[in-house]
Parts: structure tokens; sequence; C-alpha cells
């Protein structure tokens, strides 16, 4: 119990971290970068000071070139593409809408879950249900502004981060969440570094989208990154995907708190919801229900 507590915190952290996103992302905006320029310096920024972590406490060693390779490849396929993916939706889809369709992807790690033989209890399945629901009401989100388009990029995002979540909890385990971070970095930098070159972006020269960089570095990356990897093996790909619904919540709370926006009746119903639904996802059952398999 005590593990599963442990994972779960850290999960939370993690989506804490991934909250921040919008707040550096808009300070970022305003002075002048764009989803391409800032993924480039916010993930060159992490994979240097992990990397530079990894050299000074002597932890390169040890690891396997093959495995390497597919840490890189991972970060490369799966955290850059999934964040193209969701910043090119934006253009054709309202944001409240690709974050409430893009939130579908823990109903996504729970199927693949069952499929392969993982089970679900029945708090577990009650707590996917109410993050779902509260993440919409939180949200508000409805069809306006719905495009085609626009809802397969987000639904794609949503289908390639439940294969990143799936693949990151076999291929990691036994690899420190550290070493993990620095080559998923590292693979997402080569990534947003080769579109900045390919497409002739120009970076911004202001201080400013470098220090919002430098905040999503730390933030949205390193601690969320790190806490992500140390946490997903004690709770299983299923817990970790539905504690992740946490960070609407904290972004939700972080507006309220730091741009004095207002929450209304169902939206702050919503954020119930999602907690109540996070943590009974965490409820181990004595028995497993029938027909379901305890988890």
């Amino acid at each position: 119990p005590s593990t599963m507590t442990a994972g779960a915190a850290l999960v939370a952290l993690s989506a804490l971290g991934y909250a921040t996103n919008p707040i550096f992302g808009k300070f970022a905006y305003a002075g002048g970068a764009n989803a391409i320029t800032l993924g480039a310096i916010r993930f060159t920024t992490a994979a240097v000071a992990l990397w530079a972590f990894l050299a000074v406490t002597g932890k390169l060693r040890g690891l396997a070139w093959a495995m390497r390779l597919q840490l890189i490849a991972l970060g490369g396929l799966g955290i850059a593409m999934v964040a193209l993916l969701y910043f090119t939706a934006l253009e054709h889809i309202g944001a409240s809408l690709a974050t409430g369709l893009f939130y579908t992807y823990p109903a996504m790690v729970v199927a693949v879950g069952l499929f392969r033989g993982d089970g679900l209890s029945r708090t577990g399945a009650m707590g996917l249900m109410l993050t779902l629901v509260g993440t919409w009401l939180l949200l508000g989100a409805d069809l306006g502004g719905f495009t085609w388009q626009g809802a397969l990029l987000i639904l794609a995002a949503a289908v390639l981060y439940t294969a990143y979540i799936m693949v990151s909890d076999r291929l990691a385990r036994g690899v420190s969440a550290t070493v993990a971070s620095a080559h998923m970095t590292a693979g997402a930098a080569a990534v947003y570094l080769t579109l900045a070159l390919v497409t002739g972006q120009r970076f911004p020269t202001g201080g400013q989208p470098y220090l919002a960089g430098m905040g999503l570095a730390l933030c949205s990356t390193v601690i969320a990154l790190i806490t992500f990897f140390a946490g997903l093996p004690r709770v299983g790909p299923a817990r970790a995907s539905i504690i992740s619904t946490l960070e609407p919540v904290f972004t939700t709370l972080m507006a309220v708190l730091l741009l004095s926006e207002r929450l209304n009746m169902l939206q702050t119903f919503g954020l119930g919801l999602v907690v109540t639904g996070a943590v009974a996802a965490q409820v181990k059952e004595r028995a497993a229900p029938v027909g379901v398999e305890q988890a």
C-alpha cells in the first residue's frame, strides 16, 4: 500500500508539473515564440540539464546502446510527436474541446490493459468514469468550433500518447527515471531542432521566451518526466493515466490563483469528480469482482 501511495503521489506531482504548460506557454508566445521554437528551447534545455546531471553523478555508464537508442526513439516518436499533434490540432479546434478529447486516453490505456489481461477493479472503473465526466465539466468542453480535421489530430495524439505510456511501462522498467528522461528529452529535442531547421524557423531574440522555455524544461519536462517514470511502475499504466487527469484540475486552479479566473458551479463539480475519481482509482478491493480481475 505504501508503495502504491508513493507511486500515486509521484504521478500526481508529474500532473502538477505538466499543468504549468499553458502558463509558461502563454508567456513564451507573448514573447514571439511558436510551438516549434518553444519545443526546441524546452527540450534542448531539459536534455542538457539532465545529461549534465548524469555526467556529474557518473550515471551515464551501464546502459546498453540498444536500450539508449530505444529510449531516444521513444522520446522523439512519443513526447515530441504527441505535443506536435496536439498544438497542430489547436489550429483547427477549440482548446477546451481539444483537451476534452485528448483526455479520452485514460480509457484507451485501460482498454489496452484489459486486452492484454491486466484487469481493472470496479473502483478503478468507477474512478475512470468519474475522471472522464469531470474533465469535460471542468473544461466546459462542447462541440463549439468542432472540425473533423482537428478532432482526428487530437485523437491521433491521444492514441499515440496511449502507446507511449504502454511502451514506457515495459521499456523503462529497471532503468533509472532520470536516465530514461535524459534519453527521451534528447530524442524530443532532436525532433524539434530538425523541424525548426527544415521549416526555416527564426528563434526569438528577446529573453522572455527563453525564460519560459527554462520554466517548461524544469517543471513540465524534467520534474514531470522523472516523477512520472518513478511512479509508473508502482501504480501501473491504468492507474497512472487516471491520476494524470489531475493535470487540468491543477491548470484550472493555477488560472484561478494566478490569472484571477473564476469557476462556475459545473466546473467546480467537475473538479470534484476528477479528484474523487483519481482517489477511487487507488482503492484496492479486498476481493476481485466477478468477471473483472483485481488490479
